[in-house]
């Protein structure tokens, strides 16, 4: 029966059964067949979703639905259901899984940004090791100042040189002042002139050539070639050090010394070779420095000698070998005598008297010459303590000081202790210093001497005349005695040269207020000479020979007995 929606007439066609699914429809919305929920059928006609409405709301099919479609005879019906006060909204954050799901996947984002992280940090870690390992490289096998090869490198590659080449030599060479610089300039300043003496050697070698730092001022070279290109190559070497070097402003002046050894005529091994060359290199400092020397045999008989000579000084200290002879001083004019000078002697149980040209040179080379000074401190003041017991001090006591006593030792405070420990008078020693130690050491020379002369020691300049002070520097030196070196007394009267020289000097240190002190006199020609040129005093064999304190008693008594007859 259906009701016709224009003349609102009743017809009847007929009964119809028609089967719909409604659990099928509740279940397509998500709903349980017990729920409440809105239903409407459209489909007049059969035509379904075309056709007009048979029940329900027709908004139901507006909003969001699940729909089913009906068939019936003729067509098909379209159903559609809602729970009655609209669809449950669905949240995601209302639900536990999607928490959980949120969760495992936070957790997973973070295990993998800490892979990520150990990934790069590992990475991190290997290129740091790599660096750590040009920089270990660099510091096992290069010098950190000059940049060099060191000597395990230069070893390798002198070992494939002498495996591959012909014409091969190698050269040791010592900066010779280098000491001086670092000493009064500092060692910044000294790294610098390195610096700046590696780059000039670089200049001057081949592609083929090697070089290395061994430590302090010490260099090796590897060069190849004929002997005429690499004598060459020696003396460009030695006239690169020779240029003044600008250290930050200040002008350093050095030179060098150069051993050379050849391969295979020298030695066929990196161990000869490198010993042969330092051997050479030796020899050119001793004869002068500023030279270069090639290897001879003879040159390993004498430095084993000076070896041995070495050994027996160390020895000699230990068991006080050593004795002090005394050379007398006199006054010029009256002939009086003024004062003695302590000589240092070695006696050798095996071989008898050294001569002080053979040990005070190796004394100094080795700085045994600190410990030897200290050990003539010791015996001066014990004797100058023995003469004033028994009342015979023939004068002030004169005693030599190496450069390096000066240097190295705290020799001002050894002599006040020395003094101190045996009750004597400063006024009782006169210190002489060298020439050569004032040019080397201003200074420290100056200020040593200034504490000298305030405590009462008298002061003195030895061999002077051989080295090249300057006349505004001697007159402001601490000092109260000049002495003449022998190598200009030796020639006098004869020579017009030492004439002159001698006599400049005596006007000049008399001009300075200073003492004048002739050394080396053995005529009666040159101590005639000097008396009527002003000369204040002399020693010299013609005076009186270096003898030992015993000596020296009998032959004080028997000058003055000489002396007193005369008058």
């Amino acid at each position: 029966m259906f009701v016709s929606g224009k003349r609102n007439v009743l017809f009847y066609w007929g009964n119809i059964s028609i089967v719909a699914d409604v659990d099928r429809l509740l279940l397509e919305t998500g709903l349980r067949p017990d729920t409440d929920f809105e239903l409407a059928v459209r489909g007049l006609d059969g035509q379904g979703a075309q056709g007009g409405m048979i029940w329900g709301d027709p908004r139901l099919f507006e909003s969001p639905h699940a729909t089913v479609s009906v068939d019936v005879p003729g067509g098909v019906w379209q159903m559609v259901a809602q729970p009655r006060g609209g669809w449950p909204v669905l949240s995601l954050f209302g639900s536990s899984l999607f928490w959980l799901a949120l969760g495992c996947t936070g957790l997973f984002s973070l295990f993998v940004a800490q892979l990520n992280r150990k990934q790069r940090q590992l990475q991190q870690g290997n290129r740091e090791l790599r660096r750590s390992q040009a920089r270990f490289e660099r510091l096992a096998h290069y010098d950190t100042i000059t940049g060099l090869p060191n000597r395990v490198l230069f070893q390798q590659q002198l070992t494939q040189a002498i495996a591959h080449g012909h014409g091969l030599a190698v050269l040791m060479l010592d900066i010779d002042g280098f000491k001086q610089v670092n000493d009064s300039l500092g060692h910044a300043m000294g790294d610098l002139l390195l610096q700046q003496a590696t780059a000039r050697f670089l200049q001057e070698l081949d592609s083929s050539d090697r070089v290395c730092r061994l430590g302090g001022d010490e260099f090796v070279f590897m060069l190849q070639g004929t002997h005429g290109q690499i004598n060459h190559q020696v003396r460009h070497l030695l006239s690169c050090l020779r240029r003044p070097f600008d250290l930050n402003g200040n002008a350093a002046l050095v030179t060098g010394s150069i051993g050379l050894a050849w391969c295979p005529q020298h030695g066929e091994d990196v161990v000869n070779l490198l010993r042969h060359a330092d051997t050479a290199m030796y020899v050119a400092k001793e004869s002068g420095r500023n030279a270069w020397r090639p290897y001879h045999p003879d040159m390993t008989q004498r430095l084993q000698q000076r070896l041995e000579l070495e050994r027996n000084l160390r020895r000699a200290l230990q068991h006080n070998e050593f004795e002090l002879w005394y050379q007398p001083k006199l006054d010029l004019f009256s002939g009086r005598v003024e004062g003695v000078e302590a000589l240092l002697r070695w006696r050798d149980p095996d071989h008898g008297l050294v001569s002080p040209g053979e040990f005070i040179p190796l004394a100094e080379r080795t700085g045994l010459i600190i410990p030897l000074g200290e050990r003539v401190l010791e015996l001066a003041c014990a004797q100058l303590a023995a003469w004033r017991a028994k009342d015979c001090l023939p004068g002030p006591l004169a005693i030599n000081v190496a450069p390096l006593q000066i240097e190295r030792s705290d020799y001002v405070s050894s002599l006040a202790v020395a003094l101190e420990r045996h009750g004597l008078s400063p006024s009782l020693l006169e210190v002489e210093i060298t020439e050569s130690l004032l040019m080397e050491s201003q200074q420290q020379a100056c200020a040593a001497l200034a504490q000298l002369r305030a405590m009462g020691v008298a002061t003195a300049v030895d061999d002077f005349g051989t080295g090249y002070s300057s006349l505004a520097y001697l007159r402001a030196l601490p000092i109260d005695h000049l002495k003449i070196d022998r190598a200009f007394i030796k020639d006098l009267p004869g020579d017009d040269d030492a004439v002159a020289i001698a006599r400049a000097i005596i006007d000049l240190g008399h001009a300075l207020g200073y003492h004048i002190t002739a050394e080396g006199i053995e005529t009666q020609e040159q101590y005639d000479f000097l008396r009527n040129a002003g000369c204040d005093q002399g020693q010299g064999f013609l005076l009186g020979r270096p003898m030992p304190a015993e000596a020296l008693q009998a032959w004080l008594d028997n000058h003055r007995q000489r002396h007193s007859g005369s008058r």
